[in-house]
């Protein structure tokens, strides 16, 4: 076991707590100071080398792990496999949280195709102004990435709230931070906000018009996209990386 009492872990002390000890724990794999093969300390030993909590330190083996370095066998521990990253593993590549995004897209599409339908059927005379007034919001090209993601996740809440079903805005709520968090790490891929406007277009047209069907279809094509624009833009990195 490599020996961590002299100062080769340091306390990671950035915005991005997770991100940072991956890079420091790519970094130490890179170098040797964990070989192909070698078992990781214990997650809990690992938080405490390192002066995080365990739900971050667990975040960044996930990461180090997408990233075709780590290799966790359950119920007897995290290994090294590789001293050097693979090429990413497409929209695996991104993690939230304890997360992965093709989770969270999964989760989306089951909740947002529902929601887009019974909103559809159920949206009050007022609400199709409602969703018209945060398109044309949307629409304004001098907003902050930022302001573009706070309004795309209102749009997704206010047709949730349209439904009439508590329960379905709930389970909403509970995976918005994580929308909210992958939002703000895609929405300056080339393109992707005028792709994101395109379908939200789409939606609110379908809902104010109550056309169940073609709102529900309309919710899946719009992650779809979002996949998509993922996939070809990592595509275009790794040509990049290996040109």
């Amino acid at each position: 076991m490599v020996d961590m009492s002299h100062g080769k872990i340091e306390p990671i002390r950035r915005l991005k707590v997770a991100d940072s000890v991956a890079e420091q724990l790519e970094s130490m794999i890179g170098r040797g100071d964990f070989s192909p093969g070698d078992k990781l300390p214990p997650e809990r030993v690992l938080a405490e080398q390192f002066g995080v909590g365990r739900s971050s330190m667990r975040e960044a083996i996930r990461i180090v792990e997408a990233n075709g370095m780590l290799r966790t066998d359950h119920g007897i521990g995290v290994f090294v496999v590789s001293k050097t990253r693979r090429t990413p593993d497409l929209s695996h590549l991104l993690v939230l949280n304890e997360y992965t995004v093709p989770e969270l897209f999964e989760a989306r599409i089951t909740l947002e195709r529902d929601a887009a339908g019974f909103a559809a059927q159920r949206i009050a005379p007022e609400g199709a102004d409602t969703l018209h007034n945060i398109i044309t919001a949307m629409a304004d090209t001098g907003l902050s990435d930022e302001a573009f993601v706070a309004l795309d996740a209102d749009l997704h809440r206010t047709i949730t709230k349209m439904t009439n079903n508590p329960l379905l805005l709930t389970l909403h709520s509970s995976i918005e931070p994580l929308f909210v968090d992958y939002s703000l790490q895609v929405i300056g891929l080339p393109g992707r906000r005028e792709t994101a406007h395109k379908g939200h277009c789409a939606i609110v047209d379908a809902v104010a018009g109550k056309r169940v069907r073609e709102a529900r279809t309309a919710a899946v094509k719009h992650i779809r996209d979002v996949e998509r624009d993922i996939i070809a833009n990592l595509l275009d990195e790794s040509d990049r990386v290996t040109s």
